[in-house]
């Protein structure tokens, strides 16, 4: 293979920037295949990338696990447990929007072939000499020995990988149910499973699993392999995440031994450190800007600000709590013994030890019959709570599941469900009826969709 002696067309990575002017990508190779098909390995440092004139983009994980397929209004994200969310730009006449689809298991492993048959072929071709190389950065040499080792193992990503690597998740981790979305590339670690509460009306991601908290030992061992699993593609992992449901509702002194164990595999930010940047972490597999984690403020111990306090300075930096709605009678009706008052304590508590809080919205909560009093008095409650630049709204549409304890209620009280109109109308409304102002530094606002979920 020789350099070519015309400068190449290089493959685009938006309408007007080719790939070799994309910062992030610090390796690339352009080869031209002998169908002619150009072709461009992007490695930056959380990914290889695969990019074609069809056009479409494979990536993979540093451990060159399938990760990503795009294509301009199409894209699939495949998750470490070999789950398959499709997502889909509707043309206008359909509505427009996104259309979400979570892909059966055989339709996975169909996703998986589609992929490595490329990948091989560009593979092949890079190693019986029939590429040409059309452009290197930062040169041919330095390209081809950093991007060849991970092709290789990428080329041998086929579904019975896949489905080892799938089996070896599943025996580390049973599942992730469920992340908040600025945690959906945390590193998980899991402390507890399942739920110390587990009957809340609306919800069944927990259901059949027995909730218990790990010995020390037994949580060692599960970080240990949390970190051999994922190996280099720690890198690309900004957070920890400390689960299950609710691992803050740990006692006290078995929480801060967990924390201290996190604290000796993984390097966190100094605990007066507000904010961290990117370049801190990113790229870095041991490095993450602290741990967050799920609270229920009705189970578990009543912790002091002190005591939040502590556990901010072994690393904890973030905490989502699952408000559902500011309606008390709501709360009740859903099987949730949480109050309003609860909720503001624990949020000023958390606040008060310099903690951000995520709070969750369930939107359709109580249907068309609660609807006013559910917008009203969550909103009520928001404007209330202490929270400000770094904390979230999050506003998540409910998911009625066909015979749960929601659809068995709902039905005998003749609660008449929500549309996905209404559920956008009521997103609308909640975050109209928040506190704005000159003097009122807002919260981020945001949409929590649990069906587009996979870990």
């Amino acid at each position: 293979m020789e350099a070519p002696t015309m400068p190449p067309e290089i493959l685009r990575y938006q309408r007007d920037r080719p790939l070799d002017a994309v910062p992030a990508y610090t390796v690339g190779l352009q080869l031209k295949l002998s169908t002619g098909e150009p072709v461009y390995l992007a490695l930056s440092a959380t990914e290889l990338a695969l990019y074609f004139s069809e056009p479409l983009a494979l990536h993979f994980d540093l451990e060159a696990r399938l990760v990503k397929l795009a294509t301009p209004d199409h894209y699939w994200r495949r998750s470490l447990s070999h789950r398959v969310v499709f997502t889909r730009k509707r043309a206008a006449e359909e509505g427009g929007g996104l259309e979400r689809l979570l892909l059966s298991e055989e339709e996975a492993d169909t996703l998986v072939k589609d992929a490595n048959a490329p990948v091989r072929r560009v593979h092949d071709e890079l190693q019986a000499h029939t590429a040409q190389l059309e452009s290197g950065k930062p040169d041919f040499e330095t390209a081809l020995a950093r991007l060849q080792p991970l092709l290789a193992r990428a080329a041998a990503f086929d579904v019975p990988a896949a489905r080892r690597a799938a089996a070896q998740y599943v025996s580390i981790y049973r599942g992730v149910a469920v992340l908040p979305p600025n945690e959906y590339n945390a590193l998980v670690l899991q402390a507890t499973e399942g739920c110390a509460y587990n009957q809340c009306a609306f919800c069944q991601l927990y259901k059949g699993v027995p909730y218990r908290a790990k010995s020390a030992s037994e949580f060692e061992e599960h970080i240990d392999r949390v970190v051999a699993f994922h190996g280099e593609s720690l890198r690309a992992r900004r957070s920890l995440f400390l689960g299950e449901a609710n691992a803050l509702t740990l006692p006290q002194e078995a929480l801060v031994a967990d924390l201290k164990l996190i604290g000796k595999v993984f390097e966190l930010p100094a605990a007066e450190e507000r904010e961290v940047s990117a370049s801190w972490w990113l790229g870095h597999p041991r490095r993450f800007d602290g741990i967050g984690s799920f609270l229920d403020v009705f189970t578990g111990p009543r912790r002091t600000g002190q005591e939040w306090s502590e556990l901010r300075h072994f690393g904890l930096r973030r905490v989502y709590i699952g408000l559902e709605t500011g309606d008390d009678e709501l709360l009740k009706w859903l099987r949730k013994p949480a109050t309003v008052e609860a909720v503001r304590r624990c949020v000023s508590a958390l606040k008060g030890a310099q903690l951000a809080v995520a709070v969750i919205v369930l939107l359709g909560a109580g249907g068309q019959q609660r609807h006013e009093s559910h917008v009203r008095e969550t909103a009520r409650l928001l404007n209330t709570l202490p929270l400000g630049r770094g904390d979230y709204v999050y506003l998540s549409p409910l998911i009625i599941y066909s015979g749960g304890q929601y659809d068995s209620l709902a039905l005998l009280d003749n609660i008449t469900p929500l549309t996905p109109a209404q559920i956008d109308a009521q997103e609308q409304a909640v975050r109209a009826a928040l506190r704005v102002g000159a003097h009122y530094v807002s919260p981020s606002v945001a949409r929590y969709d649990l069906e587009a979920f996979t870990y």
